[in-house]
């Protein structure tokens, strides 16, 4: 499947996030700068690159921050330089074997998870070290990877914070793994508490605590942090309700975004000299960050210290004591919504790098919606003409009844509208749809929020969304089914609080379950995914629902645009079906059951294009896509399948649509052309593809005899038009009941050849559904385990009355996606 990165964290928010984490400061909008000793770098995050000053960049005079290695690099050269190494010294060369040179330094960077520990680069003098250099932003803390050798492959450390003490790595690298049954641990990182007792102590040795390692974990009371550790995560203790007692040890230099919000019983102590407890609330050292303020502080009042410049994400979460904060003119940056659930809280804001207007947070430039206050109360919010609604700005904000996205936006963060449960959204921006009450983004791929109040009993998924956003039903427990429909990606926090959902069933097509997905869902009972569904930690964290694990692939009936579903097929079966056979509208501008054949909004050739070319990516490299259409498209479908195929991978063989043997009923129109032949094209995925032979029927005077023969040029014997219709009449008493169907004779040699026995086969344009009669009968025949989908439109109620009754007239083992 595809990168896991990406699925889990908001792209565009991570790199803005990584730029204040870093101490990047917006000097303009979209022009962040940061100085140090001798350089400076400039980061134009619109266009999407950095001047790094007087650092050498061969072959370029900027890097692009385009991808996630480039933000490693960028977040590399920035360590450097914050370790005292002068910016003549560090040299930039993406097209060498290293990607940064610095003095005795030579660093390769990776995208997280990527690193390959065997890519190595000979090194001829033991002057220098081979540094193999990952990193990422989680939760307001960088992570970071690292595994340096010499000029003698002798291996230091892996898993370092810093690059140039070198005695830090043999004094780390020999450590024997440490074990705990209570603790998931990684080398000295504990991954998550799995124990049972409410006193948590976390082994000698450990340097790292993960983020959300203790996330929403109900049963600790206590948790001991030895010296050893040098780093807490972000969110880590999130929600841990029964937690009282914590002390933060002495060597703890790295913490993240408020690693202790929602626990409501907290008592923090300190002994850190990098961070310091101040009227119950924690900073760092410098009083430039505010981390946390305890929700047990019965003050209602607060105010921010005069030198503090970041206010970190959640920082005030559900302390619902406070009624006035004052911020001072020192405020640069507030992190994701940082008073969120403050029911009665107001703000004296003196910062200029905020505005308060209605209860919303905006940016100094006004393009920005940053949060709002949960008092806000309105029956309807007129946005300013802001570009972009940060995450998490209007949870909980049940007092929020209508809200106008201007004609300006062009993006929402996500979690944006989680607890609005009484929200309506009027859109005139064209980023964004809303239907019936539901907000998309503009093609509808994406529903990003789902209110509370309409979401009530059985909901249905639109045929286009193939991604449910973070927090999308969040709350909506009102809400006792879903059908997913499409839907491949299911967001983190997705169904969180849907209390009335009881049962979850995830086709085939979902390849991705997010962190607290289901969580606290109080009756979910049984959630069935595919076993290859990549499931995010934390999925079903405080949800009793047996999750089920199908150990084989289904067969399917999906009534959808095909489109839609190609589109969400991309993950889950990429590179996996052996066997594609379509029956593609012909472009005959006549209108006959179950198609509109012409008039199509771009084109014939476009809507072809783009579904030939979907399908493409799905075969596996011994899968052919085979096409049946007739003389008036096979020039035209032929080229376009040359463009997506190669020509020499594409070849075209004929049909014999008319033979007297077969044709005892045909109707004969005396004044329509006899047409002898259609065309079959056949397109293999690799140049060494190899067909299976097929069994070619013929007659030996009266008897219909079969004998095993490669694929023809002529397809002759395999049953005709007015055959398949005699098909048709026999499962539906009517031969009248589909137009234009195939014999299933020929539908199952084209599956003979294209498959092995355990291949999945795919229709997109299904119709009559002889290609699932065609599988069965196969699978029949010599045993296989042949899977099949079959996709096909509602138009004339096609899918329902024709393409899943016959299927369901000839097999039991078929599942029905509406």
């Amino acid at each position: 499947m595809g990168n896991i990165a990406d699925l889990r964290i908001a792209r565009d928010m991570k790199y803005t996030a990584l730029y204040w984490n870093l101490r990047f400061y917006e000097i303009e909008e979209n022009l962040f700068v940061k100085e140090y000793p001798n350089n400076k770098i400039t980061i134009y995050a619109e266009k999407q690159y950095a001047d790094l000053g007087k650092i050498t960049v061969v072959n370029g005079d900027r890097l692009n921050l385009d991808s996630h290695k480039s933000f490693v690099i960028l977040e590399c050269i920035d360590k450097l330089l914050n370790m005292g190494y002068k910016p003549s010294e560090i040299i930039i060369d993406l097209d060498n074997e290293y990607d940064i040179y610095c003095k005795n330094l030579y660093i390769k960077c990776y995208e997280w998870n990527h690193m390959d520990k065997n890519d190595d680069v000979k090194i001829n003098t033991n002057s220098f070290l081979s540094i193999r250099y990952e990193s990422r932003l989680v939760s307001g803390v960088i992570e970071r990877r690292t595994l340096i050798k010499d000029f003698s492959n002798s291996v230091y450390k892996y898993g370092v914070f810093e690059l140039n003490q070198k005695e830090d790595y043999y004094n780390i690298y020999n450590k024997e793994d440490i074990k705990s049954n209570d603790f998931i641990i990684d080398g000295d990182r504990v991954i998550k508490y799995i124990g049972t007792n409410p006193i948590a102590i976390i082994p000698n040795g450990i340097t790292e605590i993960a983020s959300c390692a203790f996330w929403d974990n109900q049963i600790i009371e206590e948790v001991s942090i030895p010296d050893s550790v040098i780093s807490i995560g972000g969110d880590t203790f999130y929600n841990c309700k029964n937690l009282k007692k914590i002390n933060i040890s002495k060597n703890v230099k790295y913490m993240g975004n408020n690693p202790f919000a929602g626990c409501p019983l907290l008592n923090l102590t300190n002994e850190s000299p990098y961070f310091k407890i101040i009227d119950g609330a924690l900073m760092n050292d410098e009083l430039d960050t505010l981390i946390y303020y305890p929700i047990n502080n019965i003050n209602k009042e607060y105010t921010v210290l005069p030198t503090i410049k970041i206010i970190g994400k959640h920082t005030f979460f559900i302390c619902d004591n406070l009624e006035l904060i004052h911020l001072p003119k020192s405020i640069l940056k507030m992190e994701n919504n940082p008073f969120s659930g403050c029911s009665k809280l107001k703000l004296d804001n003196k910062s200029l790098n905020y505005h308060i207007i209605d209860d919303v947070i905006y940016d100094k430039f006004k393009t920005s919606v940053c949060g709002s206050l949960n008092s806000i109360d309105t029956d309807c919010l007129n946005l300013l003409p802001v570009k972009k609604i940060n995450r998490n700005c209007f949870w909980n904000c049940k007092g929020l009844r209508k809200i106008i996205l201007p004609n300006t936006l062009e993006d929402i963060g996500y979690n944006p509208f989680v607890g609005c449960t009484n929200i309506q959204f009027e859109s005139k921006t064209p980023y964004y749809k809303v239907v019936n009450g539901v907000l998309y983004n503009k093609n509808m791929s994406k529903l990003i929020c789902y209110p509370g109040k309409l979401a009530v009993g059985d909901i249905y998924i639109p045929d286009s969304v193939t991604k449910l956003e973070r927090g999308a039903f969040s709350g909506c427990n009102k809400m006792t089914s879903i059908n997913l429909h499409n839907v491949s990606v299911i967001s983190k926090t997705c169904f969180t609080n849907c209390d009335s959902l009881e049962k979850v069933y995830c086709s085939d097509l979902v390849n991705y379950i997010g962190e607290w997905a289901f969580a606290h869902c109080n009756n979910l009972k049984e959630v069935s995914v595919y076993k290859d569904c990549f499931i995010d930690n934390n999925a079903f964290i405080n949800t009793n629902a047996k999750l089920v694990k199908r150990d084989s692939r289904s067969n399917y009936v999906i009534e959808s645009d095909n489109l839609f579903t190609l589109k969400s097929m991309q993950e889950a079966y990429k590179g996996k079906i052996d066997s594609i056979l379509i029956d593609p509208p012909y472009n005959s501008h006549i209108d006959y059951i179950g198609y509109k054949d012409g008039n199509y909004e771009e084109g014939y050739y476009n809507f072809m294009y783009e579904r030939l070319n979907l399908a493409n990516n799905l075969l596996s490299d011994n899968g052919y896509l085979v096409i049946n259409i007739d003389e008036g498209e096979v020039k035209g479908l032929t080229n376009l399948s040359k463009d997506i195929f190669g020509k020499s991978n594409v070849m075209v063989s004929k049909w014999k649509k008319l033979h007297p043997k077969f044709d005892i009923n045909r109707d004969v129109n005396p004044n329509k052309k006899k047409v002898l032949y259609e065309y079959i094209i056949l397109c293999k995925k690799n140049k060494n593809s190899i067909l299976n032979n097929i069994m070619q029927p013929y007659f030996d005077g009266d008897k219909l005899k079969e004998k095993e023969s490669s694929w023809p040029k002529i397809w002759d014997c395999f049953g005709t038009t007015s055959s398949a219709k005699d098909e048709i009449a026999k499962l539906f008493g009517d031969r009248k009941a589909f137009s234009t169907p195939k014999p299933v004779k020929l539908i199952k040699e084209f599956v003979r050849a294209t498959t092995n026995k355990d291949s999945i086969v795919l229709d997109f344009f299904a119709g009559s559904g002889t290609v699932g009669q065609a599988v069965v009968e196969l699978n029949k025949e010599d045993n296989g385990n042949r899977k099949v989908i079959l996709i096909s439109n509602n138009e004339s109620n096609i899918c329902r009355n024709i393409t899943l009754k016959r299927m369901n007239m000839i097999t039991t083992n078929i599942d029905f996606i509406d």
